[in-house]
């Protein structure tokens, strides 16, 4: 009697082993594009906001990966349309995005940009965009003060947000 208990034990344990894997969602691949910086002041592009705008981009990354997010590389397409149109093109034209990051084995496309209006006001904004439908799906702000130059800031701030991506 025991032996035939222990078998069922042994099945049903094989069972669940093979099972609930096979029922858990894939992981979603996500093309995560560096942050654009649309600096509208009067000395647009200083070399300290370029720098600033990287670390956001790194710690980003850094943070989705450490969740557990699957990161694709971007495709010639949208990294030639980053180098040669303006920091919110991508942004403002989301299915276009969504068409040049078709074929890249990407579910779904991160899109940045950080709208610094004045000295005083930098607004990191995220899209995140179904390659499929090209639909946005979740679209995101922060808002960061004079503290923009606070390099703990930044990264806090970095992590926030990839920490609101991962969560959809």
């Amino acid at each position: 009697m025991k032996s035939v208990i222990a078998r069922f034990v042994f099945t049903i344990c094989a069972a669940v082993m093979f099972i609930l894997p096979a029922q858990a969602e894939p992981i979603a691949k996500v093309m995560v594009l560096d942050y654009q910086l649309n600096d509208l002041t009067d000395l647009p592009n200083a070399l300290e906001e370029v720098a600033r705008i990287a670390l956001l981009s790194s710690v980003y990354k850094q943070r989705l990966a450490e969740n557990g997010v699957d990161l694709v590389s971007g495709t010639a397409a949208l990294q030639h349309a980053v180098e040669n149109e303006s920091p919110t093109y991508l942004f403002d034209n989301v299915p276009k995005a969504a068409k040049m990051a078709e074929g890249s084995g990407a579910d779904y496309l991160l899109i940045g940009v950080a709208l610094k209006p004045t000295y005083l006001f930098v607004y990191p904004r995220i899209l995140l965009v179904d390659i499929r439908t090209a639909e946005v799906v979740m679209a995101r702000a922060a808002q960061l003060e004079s503290s923009w130059s606070d390099e703990n800031t930044t990264r806090r701030t970095a992590e926030k947000l990839a920490d609101m991506v991962s969560a959809e």
